[in-house]
């Protein structure tokens, strides 16, 4: 049962495949626009998957914040300008003093670092040399055709260990924590910002994630776990949620933040509040690396806590945010655990997956489609899964296919499920002052 302070969000900030203003990805992505498309960062010929959803523009925003470079690191790059627009969304400013500070958090997910780790393996061969060792002679020849090792590369291109510390000082923050629940991560992040302002040792967190898995590494590597969509040939159409001929997700990139406050020190500061965040809840499947429970346990579990965190029953929600990542062991038991968890009413409801139109942004995925569920809140239409064309008897909800709907839309369950069987759904709610 939710007790403590309530928490409200007052803030978003997004860079992402469809843009960096949130109020216009919110618009195309309730209009069904698809932002998936052929590999361009790097030539996919002869992959297993050649599918990917890329930010394919450089954002506004600080090429240094404090001490930290962030201009040659594209992730970085993406993370600064993700949380400066959450911060001016909320109209906040960096804190001024120690007091301050301490009433401010930051709370990051930071998936995979910039698309130059392709370097890592010339640099390992420049380091080690090239000699008649086999496995150098291996490396030698899986690396013969990738980029040329850039002059001046330092390990800090490829690690984020500074993503959360720059939130810090763009916020004015003492405290920082990151998670690491692989595709969970994002909701993970509002969850755990929302316990921080609940109990009282925070009043403003940001929460997001950050992640640019689209490498020429990381998208064999997942193709070959049999993650990823095949559907090469008609890229537009690969990410297809729920429908009978999904075969796999598609890989995207970008950065998502969400600015959260007690009621209270938003109401102090005369803060728009955009919706409350009423509760949360988190499993483990204990099962298995990359497969779901089959039955859905974990996930229903999750959303069971959510509600009761939230003090709500199933009928209380209007619209379920699913997890939906087009793959065809989660969305079936995905289906099966909103079933679970809502009874008779998750037929009554619309659920939708965003990753229809953008692919799977892993870390950040929960933040961006938590900034989409609280615009549909605030806007009233629901986005369509888009690229539903054969229903499956395994999923038999309502998935608004193809076209956005207007409804009115106070409460949503919003799911994030991850591999390792990590689960995490957050409810947003009308804000009611």
């Amino acid at each position: 049962m939710n007790s403590g302070r309530r928490v409200v969000v007052t803030g978003m900030g997004v860079v992402v495949p469809h843009g960096d203003d949130i109020d216009d990805v919110y618009e195309q992505i309730a209009a069904g626009k698809n932002a998936c498309g052929r590999i361009t960062k790097f030539d996919p010929t002869g992959f297993l998957c050649q599918v990917g959803s890329e930010v394919k523009y450089t954002p506004e925003g600080p090429r240094e914040v404090g001490p930290y470079l962030v201009e040659d690191n594209e992730a970085l790059l993406f993370t600064a300008a993700a949380a400066q627009r959450a911060l001016r969304y909320a109209g906040l400013e960096a804190a001024v003093g120690a007091d301050a500070m301490d009433r401010r958090a930051v709370v990051l997910s930071t998936g995979v670092g910039p698309a130059n780790i392709d370097y890592l393996g010339p640099i390992a061969m420049r380091v080690h040399g090239r000699d008649a060792d086999p496995w150098k002679a291996d490396l030698a020849s899986f690396y013969a055709a990738a980029p040329s090792e850039p002059e001046a590369v330092g390990l800090d291109h490829f690690h984020l260990d500074t993503a959360a510390p720059i939130c810090a000082v763009q916020l004015g923050a003492a405290h920082v924590y990151n998670t690491a629940s692989a595709c969970a991560s994002g909701s993970h992040t509002v969850a755990d910002a929302g316990n921080l302002i609940r109990r009282g040792e925070a009043d403003v967190v940001l929460a997001g994630g950050i992640c640019t898995p689209v490498t020429r590494v990381l998208v064999p590597g997942f193709a070959m776990l049999k993650a990823l969509t095949g559907r090469n040939d008609d890229p537009a159409h690969a990410s297809r949620p729920f429908d009978a001929g999904r075969d796999g997700f598609v890989m995207g990139e970008g950065a998502a933040m969400l600015v959260l406050e007690s009621e209270e020190h938003a109401k102090a500061r005369g803060a728009t509040i955009y919706a409350e965040l009423a509760g949360w809840g988190y499993s483990c499947d204990s099962y298995r690396l990359t497969d779901p429970q089959p039955e859905g346990i974990g996930m229903a579990l999750c959303m069971t806590r959510a509600l009761e965190s939230a003090g709500m029953a199933p009928t209380d929600i209007d619209h379920v945010n699913a997890h939906g990542t087009s793959t065809p062991l989660n969305d079936a038991a995905e289906t099966l655990a909103i079933k679970k968890a809502l009874g008779d009413h998750a037929f009554r409801i619309p659920v939708s997956s965003n990753k229809s139109m953008f692919g799977h942004l892993i870390h950040a995925a929960g933040a961006l489609e938590g900034c989409l569920s609280v615009k549909t809140i605030l806007e009233g239409v629901v986005p369509p899964t888009i690229n539903y064309e054969t229903p499956d008897p395994r999923c038999d909800l309502d998935y608004v296919p193809n076209e956005g709907r207007t409804a009115k839309v106070d409460t949503i369950l919003k799911n994030s499920f991850g591999f390792g069987g990590m689960n995490v759904s957050v409810v947003y709610k009308r804000y009611e002052g």
